[in-house]
């Protein structure tokens, strides 16, 4: 079984430079959902039809599939017939489309199953709505397929009609190439148009039947940003259906947003206000929130993080950050550390059991185990060309104002005064106090004050 995607339009109500398949929702590009699904029904030969911009469309694709490309923009069956080499006479071809993000692995899998079991040529995808205006309805006869017919060209009769057609078509390969060879443009957009094929195919004595889907939300295309939005809430609210199935408690569904390639341990616990994004990974019994962007990152068991933002950093067991904590490009802290409000900690390690309960910055550092690193204390990373590292030992006290010019090595079990600054190696167990001495100035207070 092959898959051709098309994914060559415009897309010029999204008012965007990007490729239309290429806009993102719920942490994905719309194309990546369509290849998915189609990868994860087991049809993993697949053409992806592109046209302008398809150089970003194949920069922004990972997974094994090869592109043809639709030059001219003149039709769903033109693109569709861009793809001709790569389909032979024996094989079963579905058709989708790359601005369809909600298609799920069960539909191509049952779509599969019908076709077989109908012995079919071709299978029209329909689906029941509410309100058809607008769609192409899908006219059938006892239950075979007999044309697609545009809204514009309805009679007074057929308007009721809420059969509609989703566009998606299933065919034997022979079928498929038959169709497409006879298309013709004689129409008033000059164009080629895919939904001609099933009645050539069916006006050639071939065997064409109706599959009726059963939800109609899954073939949606979005066209616009407001339905990107809206194709966002339905992915979201089966991202989060899956996670309540793996033992996630999620107290306020509505209030937290999950990208899809975020995983998510047993006995996690999300809060108000969570964002998790990108390959995220949260660990068994973590409580993440309120009000928490991650990113990029992997939390451990039984971490609670609140209020902060972490972005490509990484966070032993046993921990607890924030509020207000911001966690960024390569910060990785071990178990059982305290990082509280407002420390930014950057391309440093911080090992075991260490804490820097407020007010720091930790930049290009190697911090130890067992460090306390005071209120208020910074390493001085950046020298306006450079940045340079900083090295703190096991067990050493880093007391609260103290700047640490880099490079610069505090060495196990030192001791660095408040209100230092250090700008030379402190051996082991020394204390290291740099601040000039004080001067009491008896009677000037006044004097300042005025």
């Amino acid at each position: 079984m092959k898959a051709i995607i098309l994914a060559a339009g415009v897309g010029k109500r999204m008012k965007s430079d990007l490729p239309k398949t290429l806009h993102t929702t719920a942490g994905k590009p719309m194309l990546h959902y369509v290849i998915d699904a189609c990868q994860q029904a087991g049809i993993h030969d697949i053409t992806v039809v592109i046209g302008k911009g398809g150089e970003l469309v194949q920069a922004a694709i990972s997974q094994p599939v090869r592109f043809v490309w639709q030059d001219q923009q003149l039709g769903t069956g033109h693109a569709a017939l861009c793809a001709k080499q790569h389909i032979s006479p024996d094989d079963r071809v579905v058709i989708l489309y790359g601005d369809t993000p909600l298609i799920t692995p069960e539909f191509l899998k049952n779509l599969s199953a019908f076709q077989q079991e109908k012995s079919a040529h071709g299978v029209v995808v329909a689906v029941q709505v509410p309100d058809p205006t607008g769609y192409g309805r899908v006219m059938t006869k006892d239950g075979k397929f007999e044309a697609i017919i545009e809204q514009r060209d309805l009679t007074a009769d057929q308007h009721t009609i809420d059969l509609i057609n989703t566009g998606l078509y299933m065919s034997t390969g022979q079928a498929l190439l038959q169709g497409l060879e006879r298309l013709n443009n004689n129409n008033n957009s000059q164009e080629y148009y895919l939904t001609d094929v099933p009645k050539i195919v069916s006006d050639a004595g071939l065997h064409v039947v109706v599959y009726c889907a059963a939800d109609h939300l899954q073939f949606m295309g979005v066209n616009s940003q407001k339905q990107l939005a809206e194709a966002a809430v339905v992915l979201r609210s089966r991202i989060i259906d899956r996670h309540f199935e793996n033992g996630v408690t999620i107290i306020d569904p509505s209030a937290v947003y999950i990208d899809a390639s975020v995983e998510i341990e047993q006995g996690a616990v999300l809060l108000p206000g969570v964002m998790l994004h990108g390959h995220s990974r949260i660990g068994e019994g973590a409580v993440i929130g309120p009000h928490t962007q991650i990113t990029d990152s992997v939390i451990g068991p039984r971490t609670v993080v609140r209020n902060s933002v972490i972005e490509e950093a990484e966070i032993g067991a046993d921990c607890k950050i924030g509020p207000f904590a911001y966690l960024r490009n390569e910060a990785k802290v071990g178990d059982r550390c305290r990082i509280g409000d407002f420390v930014e900690i950057k391309k440093s390690t911080l090992g075991n059991d260490t804490k820097a309960a407020h007010l720091a910055y930790i930049g290009d550092a190697t911090i130890g185990e067992r460090v306390n690193f005071g209120c208020g204390a910074i390493t001085v990373n950046y020298d306006s060309k450079y940045k340079h590292q900083t090295v703190v030992e096991d067990e050493a006290f880093i007391g609260s104002n103290v700047n640490l010019i880099a490079p610069v090595t505090v060495h196990s079990g030192a001791y660095v005064a408040a209100g230092s600054t250090i700008t030379e190696e402190v051996p082991e167990d020394a204390l290291a106090i740099a601040r000039e001495r004080q001067t009491n100035k008896e009677g000037r207070a006044k004097k300042y004050k005025k």
